[in-house]
């Protein structure tokens, strides 16, 4: 307990000085890694030992032949907030450490040797599986091209129509909820109705008056979004409004509520190809990856029998 006490004035010490050269040099990242470099460096002398790694980086830490270096540490961390913050962070990440390593290390000793032989058949499956999923993953991704143009997109959604068909309707509208005391209420409607380029931009413009609002109606939106959006709809009278190319105009209490359906699709139609292109932009890429990736897997196979890396007995 007495080395560590010694320890952590060491620290705020250190970190005293090393803040005033930071509010000279203005470079908070890069003091904050020296003094995580200079500070971790002291503790094996303050526990009263000196050890070396690779390329001579010093222990942190050991438990039995595993070693904790201080390279380990600046990897972890870019940088402190405050003297409080390093202490700690530091200290738990080579507590995390060591408890993990002890863990193990009973782990091999108390378990019985089939669960062990079981545990580091799983260790080197799952590496194996690791390196060569990583290197396949890699050589798609450099060898495949990303580019899908929309031919493609076209061609496969027509040979895929079953798999896109809608299991829901959706809808293209726009809406606008509009207090009753609008001073601008027939302009909004005028626009609203008429929907030009110049309409739009004003619609938008006095967004700030309206308590809800759907303008973009290019996007589709399921039925779920649309009730919860338009609020004047329920299940009761929802059959009423929606009808292609119809403008409707509707007041209560609450205010004026402006609506119109540019179009809809109901379920067991074809899923509009805006809505579908991103999805089978990607299951065209994963086509080629898998058709890549079994091309590859075969010729590394052959190569390797021609040039007698493997032979079968």
């Amino acid at each position: 307990m007495h080395k560590i006490k010694q320890l952590n004035n060491l620290l705020r010490n250190l970190l005293r000085i090393i803040n005033k050269h930071t509010i000279k040099s203005k470079n908070i990242v890069l003091t904050s890694y020296r003094f995580l470099t200079f500070s971790v460096a002291f503790l094996p002398f303050v526990y009263g030992c000196t050890q070396w790694g690779p390329e001579n980086d010093e222990v942190l830490a050991r438990v039995g032949t595993d070693y904790l270096y201080r390279d380990d540490l600046i990897a972890e961390f870019n940088f402190f907030e405050n003297e409080s913050d390093s202490i700690l962070k530091s200290r738990s990440f080579i507590d995390s450490w060591a408890r993990e390593k002890i863990l193990i290390g009973q782990a091999q000793v108390n378990l019985p040797t089939s669960e062990i032989k079981k545990l580091e058949q799983l260790i080197a499956a799952y590496k194996t599986d690791l390196y060569a999923n990583t290197y396949r993953k890699s050589l798609a991704n450099k060898s495949i091209d990303t580019l899908v143009p929309t031919k493609e997109i076209d061609s496969f959604l027509q040979n895929n129509k079953e798999v896109f068909k809608l299991k829901a309707p959706l809808y293209q509208v726009r809406y606008i909820h509009l207090p009753s005391d609008n001073v601008d209420q027939n302009e909004i409607q005028r626009s609203f109705q008429r929907f030009n380029k110049s309409d739009r931009f004003f619609l938008d413009s006095l967004s700030f008056q309206y308590s809800s609002y759907i303008l973009s109606d290019s996007l589709w939106i399921n039925r779920s979004n649309l009730t919860s959006s338009v609020q004047f709809l329920n299940q009761e009278n929802y059959r009423n409004y929606i009808k292609k190319s119809q403008f409707f105009k509707i007041q209560d209490t609450l205010g004026v509520y402006l609506f119109f359906v540019k179009d809809y699709l109901e379920k067991g139609e074809l899923a509009p190809r805006e809505v579908l292109e991103s999805t089978i932009k990607n299951m065209i890429r994963n086509q080629r990856k898998l058709k890549f990736t079994k091309q590859f897997e075969k010729e590394i196979l052959q190569d390797a029998l021609q040039s007698k890396t493997f032979e079968i007995y």
